[in-house]
């Protein structure tokens, strides 16, 4: 498997992984950087910290350890899928937004428990046979569900609902609906952010980019991680 080094705007991250070991992964330095604390440990370059004295000892120094890597990994995440083509990864376009589907759900804060998040697909399915390499992964302390839905589909049992290009026409009303039911809708036809989705991509030099409309993630319910957010292209909604 080739070596990726990430670059990306000036930052360069060298992330220890990829999306659930499906991406090629980025170099890890040999030497790893020693904790002024006294622990051991490898984090990426562009995010490089050091860490206050923990509360309660060894085990709260550890359990921060881990949450900061976790969110670590998250990040560079989505920034290794930033920097790739189609081509450059030897996949398909929309095996790339499955991916980032996967990851966003990650950034999200869910208001609903349960064991699952449902992914619906509406109005035709792009992804194809892409759609099963994110289903059942974990998503925190959920797993992710894919269903395949028409376009007159009751969609407020859905967490995630992918919005296809086909079902244009229908966006409004399926955002309408979508309001105070906790459902994050995606995107990738241009504009859609703008008339309501939350999520939508687009393509920028050949690379898979993604915008987000933050009133629409408010109506809904759902609160995006500002680390997400640094990473997203803002936009605002078009006025009635």
């Amino acid at each position: 498997m080739a070596i990726l080094r990430v670059r990306l705007r000036g930052v360069f991250p060298i992330c220890k992984r990829g999306i659930e070991g499906d991406l090629p992964v980025a170099e890890i330095p040999p030497d790893p950087p020693f904790h002024p604390q006294g622990v051991r440990r490898w984090v990426p370059r562009c995010c490089a910290t050091t860490l206050p004295q923990a509360k309660g000892g060894i085990s709260s120094l550890v359990k921060g350890e881990i949450s900061f890597l976790a969110m670590v990994r998250l990040i560079c995440g989505v920034m290794l899928l930033l920097t790739l083509t189609p081509a450059r990864a030897a996949t398909s376009e929309y095996e790339l937004k499955a991916a980032f589907i996967y990851q966003i759900a990650k950034f999200v804060e869910w208001p609903s428990s349960g064991t699952s998040l449902r992914l619906c697909v509406l109005g035709g399915n792009p992804f194809g046979p892409a759609l099963e390499t994110i289903r059942d992964k974990p998503v925190n302390e959920r797993r992710m569900e894919v269903s395949l839905l028409d376009t007159n589909a009751d969609t407020r049992e859905c967490n995630l609902l992918f919005i296809a290009a086909p079902a244009e026409k229908h966006i409004e009303r399926i955002t309408a609906i979508s309001r105070g039911n906790g459902v994050l809708t995606i995107g990738d036809t241009e504009g859609f952010a703008q008339r309501g989705a939350i999520v939508n991509f687009f393509l920028e030099n050949g690379k898979i980019r993604f915008e987000i409309n933050l009133e629409s993630s408010r109506r809904a319910g759902l609160k995006i991680s500002s680390q997400l957010l640094k990473l997203a292209r803002i936009i605002q909604e078009e006025a009635p």
